[in-house]
């Protein structure tokens, strides 16, 4: 399943979130598809990455240090999941950021029971056609890259997104795992 959604969040507070984003630490053991133990250093792509919320079960969960970036973006969960009229467990709030040539690779962020969604930003989006899609594998499909976009996906689907085609211009993304009830 593949859905696009537009226009569920303001423009002014995308931009306000894309800004705010280059103001966070980075860090670069962001590993999708982990396939080593005990430490998952191995993997089908690396990227630049945070974690801002996770869930490890009903009792235990693990914030970002920021902690009002982080209700920020639990706020925007909850608003995604309202505008849809969806009941669903917040799982896992994780942002990427990619430069040219840090294409990803095939993954799954989530279980046949989970939505995902990603959302689409970048600080310095200016032009039309710069790359930087969303690769869904399930239908085939390539969404275009626009800043604020919000893509919709189970969460087994096989996935990647793709760099932007010029350099120095950085492609991020927020995942948002919610549990369906």
């Amino acid at each position: 399943m593949l859905k696009i959604h537009e226009n569920i969040f303001d423009k002014r507070w995308i931009d306000e979130l894309s800004h705010s984003l280059f103001e966070q630490p980075w860090f670069s053991n962001n590993i999708a598809d982990r396939k080593t133990w005990p430490y998952g250093n191995k993997g089908a792509s690396l990227f630049l990455g945070n974690d801002y919320f996770r869930r490890i079960n009903d009792n235990e969960i693990i914030y970002n240090q920021n902690i009002n970036f982080s209700k920020n973006l639990i706020a925007a969960f909850f608003a995604i999941s309202n505008k849809l009229q969806r009941k669903m467990k917040l799982m896992e709030i994780t942002a990427n950021l990619q430069f040219k040539e840090m294409d990803g690779a095939l993954h799954k962020d989530g279980t046949e029971k989970d939505s995902v969604f990603i959302l689409m930003l970048c600080n310095d989006y200016t032009e039309e056609d710069i790359g930087g899609e969303f690769y869904h594998e399930p239908t085939n499909t390539l969404v275009p890259f626009k800043s604020g976009r919000l893509i919709e996906q189970n969460g087994d689907d096989l996935h990647k997104g793709l760099a932007f085609k010029k350099p120095n211009i950085a492609r991020m993304s927020i995942k948002f795992v919610g549990e369906n009830f």
